[in-house]
């Protein structure tokens, strides 16, 4: 997986993953979609994943409200867990506009967000979207935008951390899943699945102590979802030739 790490105001960071997901004789996205919400048995997909609790269902079916506890190593015998409760959103169709920050997009950044490009230009793009997401502040119900082939249709699952509960002073995060038309064998199906967050623990514990184990852990999430998904897709072996007629 691609794992990135950008300074935030204060003692904050933002973390921005993302993973080629490919699936034979099924919809990866579909499966993956499936994975993410089933609630109450992602402990058992996600290995960093202490303990995973649904308390409540929305009425509309689209989202839930979760207690986690979340594990990480981040020195030799010293382990760093962390107790959150989210509220959990599903949007079909991808976030509203207004509920993502766009400063991928400023000063000419948005060419980072398409995979594939080296050019000096997208270095500068990139070093430009650093700068400005150094200085942009922390807003609730205002997400974290995933770097994502923007011309793509996409589906988002948001979790943000319920306000004055649990170890974040501050977290919210999207889970932004694409199909990737035409990147698949014949046969197979090939989706994006990534996964930004911003974060702040309580202000006893520094962010740049954990930072990279935090970043690490979410990178193996998102491999242990692949494993999960080509576990489960269903195994397809190739058409049979039939017998030559005598």
């Amino acid at each position: 997986p691609i794992v990135r790490v950008e300074e935030a105001p204060g003692n904050a960071r933002r973390i921005f993953t993302g993973i080629d997901i490919i699936a034979p004789g099924c919809d990866a996205l579909e499966l993956v979609w499936d994975t993410l919400t089933d609630y109450e048995e992602l402990a058992t997909v996600v290995p960093n994943l202490v303990s995973n609790r649904v308390i409540s269902r929305d009425e509309d079916d689209c989202g839930a409200r979760l207690k986690q506890v979340g594990g990480a190593k981040i020195a030799p015998g010293i382990t760093f867990t962390a107790q959150t409760t989210l509220d959990v959103r599903e949007y079909l169709s991808g976030l509203p506009a207004h509920m993502e920050a766009d400063y991928l997009a400023t000063g000419g950044a948005e060419s980072a967000n398409e995979v594939g490009g080296s050019s000096e230009g997208t270095r500068t793009a990139s070093v430009a979207a650093r700068a400005f997401g150094s200085t942009l502040p922390l807003t609730w119900d205002v997400f974290p935008r995933p770097y994502v082939l923007s011309s793509l249709p996409h589906r988002d699952v948001t979790m943000q951390g319920v306000r004055g509960v649990g170890d974040f002073r501050h977290y919210q995060g999207v889970w932004r899943l694409q199909q990737l038309p035409g990147c698949a064998p014949p046969g197979s199906s090939a989706m994006r699945l990534t996964y930004s967050v911003e974060l702040s623990p309580r202000a006893w514990v520094p962010v740049a102590l954990l930072e990279g184990r935090i970043a690490q852990a979410l990178g193996e999430n998102l491999e242990a979802i692949r494993d999960h998904v080509a576990k489960i897709a269903p195994q397809t072996s190739p058409p049979q030739k039939a017998d030559a007629a005598d």
